[in-house]
């Protein structure tokens, strides 16, 4: 299966598969595999699963429609557009996810790129770009690119879901007022504050509208609070479609989108504006690096975030492929780039049984609800939409989270976490990751710079370890295995202690610099787990210097596979090569 629990109790159905597995045919294997992806064992387990999973398929499709709409009509294109690549996205997501809680949509963070290309090409080229996008990430996932995920920190991406979550109300907040300003087909529509945008929605908009959006997000929030597992958000979109069919009125999805509807529309080669030549082709190439970078970005975040609250594992590389396939379908059936969309935030289900039905089942909601009966559902009021994404976006922030910092103490990260939340609403989701990414970076750097090692010499009578921090002699009374036999003369160890890399190197080379010079000088990789290619360079240096001054140089503790990396480099394959006789390494690794 693509995807395990964190802890994987076997099964006596499991242990009688395991004793039977030798004389199932290979086709039966293949088959029941595919099965297991979907957690399908057979007819009535499938059942069991869309019945566990209807809810939170359906409720998706309710909450993200307007963010479809919206990706749609902002990116130059039209709302239909966005509810197709929902509906591809979805469904690609269901059989081919590596995650049990996420639904692929269009991406939100692209918005502004899309527009400029279709501005200039017109909608014709966002097919193209969108294949482009996906095989950009099939390669990436190939590079292993989407692991960086896993050395962000936690703080970073909690900042970018409260600094999204800001942004969603900013940019929905509209609607609280009956009004369409930033949902027209005209990119995003700008003020010079957010400040001046709520006093123009307060004078030109319709405060009926406003109190009827908070009352259904009081609704929604109290019925979270005594009955959680009950779908509330039905109720209110039952009521929405209720009062837009008897009391039908002009602030509704459809004055802001028309009339919407999935349809499928082929990549085209030509167009008014579109010309797909050489120099056309050479641009989309590199216009898609960003979108690309965007998109896997926010797809690991969306992944990271849906993994730490579920304690259900996702499987990265399956993701990665996943979404490549997603968009190279999307831009065949001329829809928009598209990833992964957390979820499960503000559903209250038990996320550790939800499985990828409930996005196939999202997929067939989008279908129902705005392919089929379309008609309906776009005339649903304002504040409706309205009051459910004040609720979505009120439980995005895992507010236990914060509040566990503030109890211990953590106030540091807290106020690293509204910084990027900040950034995240002033210069954009995708920037503000980075720099908090790069400000984590430069914390681990500094702090993993400290070089680790011991160093003993017998300048003295008898040998001594030198305390690198106090600059004392302590007696060394335990045999040192580092120190060849029949060694004459003053000599220095220098015993390396844990990884050699490219931020701590130089502090090594620090301190071996301003030890004492000795007849001999001994560097043990004893306990050294893993090195890069810029500390061995490094230390070939140094070492080429040592032997120039008349120091003779021996190097121990070298196990074969560390032999074979240092011989990567040219002076130490010289020095093996000339002076074999000053170095030993480990025959037989020790046993555990």
């Amino acid at each position: 299966m693509s995807q395990q629990p964190l802890i994987e109790i076997p099964t006596l159905n499991q242990n009688e598969n395991q004793q039977q597995g030798p004389n199932i045919k290979s086709s039966k294997l293949q088959k029941q595999s595919s099965l297991d992806h979907l957690s399908v064992h057979s007819f009535k387990s499938g059942l069991t699963y869309i019945r566990d999973s209807w809810k939170s398929g359906m409720a998706q499709t309710i909450l993200n429609m307007p963010f479809h709409l919206t990706i749609g009509s902002s990116s130059g294109c039209n709302a239909s557009v966005g509810i197709t690549t929902a509906f591809i996205a979805a469904l690609t997501n269901g059989f081919f996810s590596g995650s049990n809680h996420s639904i692929y949509m269009p991406s939100w963070v692209v918005i502004g790129l899309n527009y400029q290309l279709v501005k200039t090409y017109g909608v014709e080229v966002m097919p193209w770009i969108t294949i482009i996008v996906g095989i950009y990430i099939y390669l990436a996932g190939l590079l292993k690119w989407h692991h960086l995920s896993d050395f962000i920190p936690v703080y970073v991406i909690e900042g970018f879901l409260l600094g999204i979550a800001s942004l969603f109300f900013f940019s929905y907040s509209d609607y609280m007022f009956g009004l369409t300003d930033n949902h027209s087909n005209r990119g995003v529509e700008l003020y010079s504050s957010y400040y001046d945008m709520f006093i123009s929605f307060q004078e030109r908009g319709d405060l009926y509208y406003f109190v009827g959006a908070w009352c259904v997000f009081l609704f929604l929030q109290m019925g979270r609070i005594f009955f959680r597992q009950f779908p509330w958000i039905f109720i209110t979109t039952l009521t929405g479609l209720t009062l837009g069919i008897v009391y039908p009125t002009e602030k509704c999805l459809r004055s802001a989108y028309g009339q919407v509807t999935i349809y499928f529309n082929f990549i085209e080669y030509d167009g008014p504006k579109f010309h797909p030549d050489f120099q056309v082709v050479s641009h989309l190439l590199t216009q898609a690096i960003p979108i690309t970078l965007f998109i896997l970005i926010q797809n690991q975040f969306c992944a990271r975030a849906g993994q730490s609250l579920s304690g259900v594992k996702c499987d990265y590389d399956q993701e990665i492929q996943c979404v490549s396939t997603a968009n190279i379908l999307s831009g065949i059936f001329g829809g928009l780039p598209c990833c992964a969309s957390s979820r499960m935030y503000i559903l209250d289900i038990k996320l550790r049984k939800t499985n990828q039905w409930s996005s196939i089942l999202n997929a067939l909601s989008i279908l129902f609800f705005y392919g089929v009966f379309s008609k309906f559902f776009m005339d649903i009021p304002f504040y409706i939409i309205s009051g459910q994404l004040l609720y979505m976006i009120i439980n995005i922030p895992p507010w236990h989270y914060y509040v566990n910092l503030y109890r211990t103490q953590r106030k540091l990260i807290l106020f690293y976490i509204f910084c990027i939340a900040w950034l995240c609403v002033n210069y954009g989701a995708i920037q503000s990751t980075l720099i908090g990414s790069m400000h984590a970076l430069i914390i681990f750097a500094q702090k993993m710079s400290s070089p680790s090692a011991e160093v003993m010499t017998n300048q003295k009578e008898g040998v001594y370890q030198i305390n690198l921090r106090d600059s004392n002699l302590h007696e060394f009374e335990e045999e040192c295995n580092d120190i060849p036999p029949n060694l004459e003369g003053t000599y220095t160890v220098y015993r390396f202690n844990g990884a050699l890399n490219y931020i701590n190197i130089k502090g090594h080379i620090d301190q071996i610099k301003e030890l004492a010079k000795t007849d001999v000088f001994i560097l043990s990789f004893r306990y050294v787990c893993v090195f890069d290619f810029q500390a061995v360079d490094s230390l070939a240096i140094i070492i080429d210097n040592m032997r120039k001054n008349s120091t003779q140089v021996y190097i121990t503790g070298l196990h074969p596979g560390m032999l074979e990396l240092l011989s990567e480099n040219k002076i130490f394959k010289e020095y093996f090569t000339n002076e074999s006789h000053m170095f030993h390494h480990i025959e037989k690794l020790p046993s555990q």
